[in-house]
């Protein structure tokens, strides 16, 4: 079995993203991924069956981005709250650089969902953690004393779901920062009465 080239396949798939995002998935074809990845089309079906499996590719990419932003954040020295703005307001740029960075967004947004149904969830399920660990550092270090985390992260995470919007469903007016800061704020707020 041949041994493949992490730094090739890595080049498919920003190839393939810029294309996908520039075009759209279906005026994208595998000879401009390969000719954009400075490799021949037979070296790209070593890597890659189809477009489908490099489209999941890049969202495993963004996947592992946001997984890693999480993380990084969890084990900052930051208090609790200055940890929760943070975590917040970076997946709200990265969903928003997504959403506003292709004229193709919700193609794409509709490919992936179509491809991997449970990508939604997951995406929930890695925030809901995040956000479960910040309250619970929070509520052990003292600075938060009102917190019900069966309770408390669902509301949290519904109250600010208008922020993050599927491409394509954007709704007006759009999710604007400084509003989404507010309701942050306004949470730890409570969390913090004494």
């Amino acid at each position: 079995m041949q041994k493949l080239d992490p730094q090739k396949k890595q080049s498919i798939i920003t190839a393939a993203k810029n294309l996908f995002h520039r075009y759209g998935i279906q005026k994208t074809t595998m000879q401009e991924i390969a000719r954009d990845a400075g490799l021949s089309v037979g070296t790209l079906y070593l890597y890659f069956k189809n477009k489908d499996e490099i489209l999941l590719a890049c969202t495993q990419v963004f996947r592992e981005e946001h997984d890693r932003a999480a993380r990084l954040i969890l084990q900052s020295d930051r208090a609790a709250d200055e940890k929760l703005r943070h975590y917040i307001l970076d997946r709200f740029r990265a969903a928003r650089a997504t959403r506003e960075g292709s004229d193709r967004a919700a193609e794409i947004a509709r490919a992936v969902i179509r491809l991997d149904p449970d990508r939604i969830e997951e995406e929930a399920s890695l925030t809901m953690r995040t956000i479960r660990q910040i309250l619970q550092e929070g509520c052990e270090t003292g600075l938060f004393h009102h917190v019900n985390l069966a309770a408390d992260v669902e509301v949290f995470a519904y109250s600010i779901a208008y922020f993050f919007p599927i491409a394509g469903k954007e709704p007006d007016p759009p999710p604007e920062e400084e509003k989404l800061l507010a309701i942050v704020n306004w949470f730890i707020a409570q969390w913090q009465r004494l």
